[in-house]
């Protein structure tokens, strides 16, 4: 008999009540929702038999009542409503059997606040009608009078181009007309792209027990997942998920296919034509991460429906794509407990009830983080691990992630702004014959960057950044895998990274180690070189240049002796800033370049006359809105770093910025692979997210080298204030090399000397590990930014190496 939950919600001739299955077989839906801020406990009193106080909304609870009634559901399961919260033994016994809830569903359904409803159907229709002009004429014909349209095609592309709403103020009519693009092509493509990534965007797709659901929900119903969306308190089915999961992939398919449409058939570009590829372009990125979000979690149904309940005992792949998942858009939740409770669903049988009430349960995220990943290995016999450079000395089960507390309740209130944002609007349905929504779009602020929400930093998902299988699990909490040891040199810090506080505005400040120092100026001549401190506000236009400028200085900073150009170009590529404008040439083609062409930050030598160290600068940059980098949108986007340099030279910077140059600099392990799927569609991630994390503010990280000159950067700072204006600066001596990211509480010292440095490589990157002597074991100590690192035992090559 199949199985059903304890408590349901029912319906009959009007009345709703909840009653105790007492064992007896149902055919129920389900539903999948966000909860929003919880209210002061109270008693439901339209829906008999709710005998325990409820902390969600009446209004939600009301709605649960309405989906029932529009979609003649007769039984439900609601968990806000059949889960007592008071009773905590209830509580943990109903989380262990998500995964038999959710498989036997008969029908699952997504309720979604939205601030408007969209037809997928039409989206399609729109996107095949785009799909036959790109395919069929060319990018330099017109389009209206093309014989291969059929007059039902003409007429929608007319009012595409004349009739329709004009979604992007940033590509403003005037501008396309002279560029000499069509009209309804763009209109048509830009307001498909804008609601679907809309939906995307939606805080049902940030938190981490939807996400679990969403996994869930495959496996139990197959494609029958249907979304329900509510706008301006009106609610309506806008189409099963699987549907707009195949939008967000065929969206990037014509974003591709627009670009060349667009750019094949030119000789010479203007600059509004690159206007316009610079907005295609963006699109793509966007698009490209939330295809390969849908890939994984594609690939995650599959393997829960292949493997069944206990699929991730013999699954390390597909675990390792979980929290990939998960992690790609960093989730939410309103107590952090829950970012573990909300993946029990999908690890069924992990832990049993008594267990979650004991070991998964209250505020201690180190504690339940240690027990989660312990209990993860035990039952897999794989160590599972994280690339992080925080680190615990337990004696035993070392190597198992640690996730720092931090406690911030703001991120709750400030979505249930949003909720409310939307339920207050009014707000139309879309129809085939009603007006377009895209200024409801407008009106809420999600046209411009639907992506963009800025918000103060509670730990998020971005803790299961670059979780990955350490190697198989032994006796006593040890790990047996496989590893270069013998590194040549030992560690030597030479900078420090301290993260600093939250700060949301985008700034750079830079302070070089020679300022207020004498500068030669002559045989017997010197002047002091100034130090600037005033901050001062660059306006959006000016953004662009600004940016090239920061980057270049990271680069003859951090990758000294590489082409600081190509640095600034990788750096920025990966950083990808957004920011607001009142000119559309003030974001140019190739822009990192563009912006600062014709000065000397352009110049391909720009190393040898750029002297770094005498010079400094405090710029605040408020048009900057966002960056769509991972490491721009985790738990720690808005702490600002402080770097140090051992000449003295001091950089304060958003953590993105500061850990993206370390991404960026030349042989980095790191950020070779921002996200991309394997072969059967699993997300490998590779950026650095997760490497330090929210509960780190106020701590202190060193970047040591193992190769290289220490004192690189004070001789280079001595030949800045030794040599004469206009002549260049030469490097003397060789770089930091072999560098690898380390906390501040470890030291190399002379009782050290018969230590042994190596490194292990995984999926998410290098681990540095070390022994204090050859009968000891191994620990992780760190995390390795560069590629090569230098080893007495390379001809040997990897070998076998035991982790405490």
């Amino acid at each position: 008999m199949a199985f059903t939950p304890r408590y349901l919600l029912g319906h009959d001739n009007g009345r709703f009540f909840l009653f105790e299955t007492g064992g007896r077989h149902y055919d129920y839906d389900i539903v999948s929702y966000c909860w929003g801020k919880e209210v002061d406990a109270y008693y439901c009193t339209h829906i008999d038999g709710v005998e325990w106080p409820l902390t969600i909304r009446d209004s939600k609870v009301r709605r649960f009542k309405e989906l029932m009634l529009r979609n003649g559901v007769q039984y439900m399961w609601v968990d806000s409503l059949c889960i007592n919260k008071e009773d905590k033994h209830h509580e943990a016994e109903e989380l262990s059997r998500m995964f038999e809830y959710y498989k036997n569903a008969r029908n699952c359904y997504l309720l979604i606040d939205m601030p408007a409803l969209f037809d997928p159907h039409r989206i399609a229709s729109d996107l095949k009608l785009l799909d036959h002009i790109l395919s069929n004429i060319g990018g330099a014909s017109m389009v209206s009078d093309a014989m291969r349209l059929s007059p039902e095609l003409k007429e929608r592309h007319r009012r595409w181009a004349e009739e329709e709403f004009w979604v992007r103020d940033v590509l403003s009519k005037p501008m396309v007309r002279t560029a000499g693009i069509d009209l309804g092509v763009l209109n048509c493509y830009n307001t498909c792209v804008t609601r679907v990534q809309s939906l995307f965007a939606n805080k049902y797709f940030t938190r981490v027990w939807t996400f679990q659901e969403m996994i869930q929900m495959p496996a139990a119903v197959g494609k029958n997942i249907q979304i329900v969306g509510v706008a301006g308190g009106k609610m309506s089915g806008i189409g099963p998920l699987h549907e707009w999961m195949d939008l967000a992939s065929d969206c990037r398919d014509k974003a591709a296919k627009l670009y060349d449409w667009i750019n094949d058939p030119r000789a010479v570009r203007t600059s509004s034509i690159n206007v316009v590829l610079a907005v295609i372009d963006n699109d793509l990125r966007i698009l490209r991460m939330l295809q390969t979000m849908v890939r994984g979690i594609n690939a995650a149904r599959t393997d829960i429906i292949n493997g069944g309940q206990f699929w991730w005992r013999e699954n390390p792949r597909g675990i390792s794509n979980i929290f990939s998942a998960i992690s790609i858009t960093p989730r939410g939740c309103s107590r952090m407990h829950d970012l573990f409770r909300g993946l029990l669903g999908i690890f069924s049988g992990l832990f049993a009830p008594d267990e979650i009430q004991t070991d998964i349960a209250g505020d201690d995220i180190e504690k339940i983080s240690f027990a989660f990943f312990k209990r993860l290995s035990t039952r897999t016999g794989h160590a599972w691990t994280k690339l992080a450079v925080s680190s615990r000395e337990r004696g035993e089960w070392d190597w198992i992630p640690v996730t720092e507390q931090k406690t911030d309740n703001l991120d709750e209130e400030l979505e249930d702004e949003e909720e409310d944002e939307y339920e207050e609007g009014e707000i139309r349905v879309v129809g085939e014959s009603e007006p377009s929504p895209t200024e409801e779009l407008k009106k809420t602020g999600m046209e411009q960057n639907i992506f963009e929400k800025k918000k103060k930093n509670p730990i998020k998902t971005d803790i299961f950044a670059g979780v990955t299988t350490l190697g198989v699990l032994r006796n006593k909490g040890r790990a047996k895998t496989y590893g270069l040891t013998g590194l040549l040199g030992v560690p030597r810090k030479f900078m420090t990274i301290h993260l600093k506080q939250e700060n949301p505005q985008f700034h750079f400040i830079f302070r070089g180690c020679n300022c207020g120092k004498k500068l030669k100026a002559g045989l017997l001549k010197s002047t002091t070189i100034p130090t600037y401190v005033q901050p001062i506000d660059i306006n959006g236009d000016e953004t662009g240049r600004i940016l090239a400028q920061c980057a270049t200085i990271l680069g003859c900073v951090l990758d000294p002796g590489t082409d600081p150009l190509a640095y600034k170009m990788r750096l920025l590529s990966k950083l990808d800033p957004q920011w607001q404008t009142s000119d559309a040439s003030a974001r140019p083609w190739r822009w990192p370049e563009r912006c600062v062409s014709g000065t000397r930050w352009a110049d391909p030598n720009c190393r040898l006359w750029l002297r770094t160290h005498n010079m400094s600068m405090h710029y605040r940059l408020p048009a900057v809105t966002g960056c769509e980098s991972r490491l721009a949108s985790g738990s720690t986007a808005h702490i600002s770093c402080e770097l140090r340099i051992n000449c003295g030279c001091v950089i304060i910077a958003p953590f993105s910025l500061l850990f993206e140059a370390l991404t960026a600099v030349q042989g980095s392990a790191l950020g070779g692979v921002v996200a991309a799927c394997d072969r059967d569609d699993r997300i490998v991630l590779n950026d650095g997210l997760g490497l330090v994390q929210i509960g780190d503010l106020g701590k202190t990280f060193n970047l040591v080298a193992f190769g290289g000159d220490l004192d690189f950067h004070r001789n280079h700072a001595l030949q800045c204030r030794r040599t004469k204006d206009g002549r260049p600066v030469e490097f003397m001596t060789a770089s930091p090399q072999g560098r690898a990211l380390l906390s501040s509480d470890f030291t190399h010292g002379f009782m050290h000397m018969f230590r042994n440095y190596g490194y292990v490589r995984t999926e998410a990157g290098h681990l540095l590990i070390c022994r204090n002597h050859p009968l000891d074991r191994y620990k992780i100590k760190g995390v390795c930014i560069d590629q090569y690192m230098a080893t007495k035992n390379a001809a040997i090559g990897e070998q076998s190496v035991t982790i405490k």
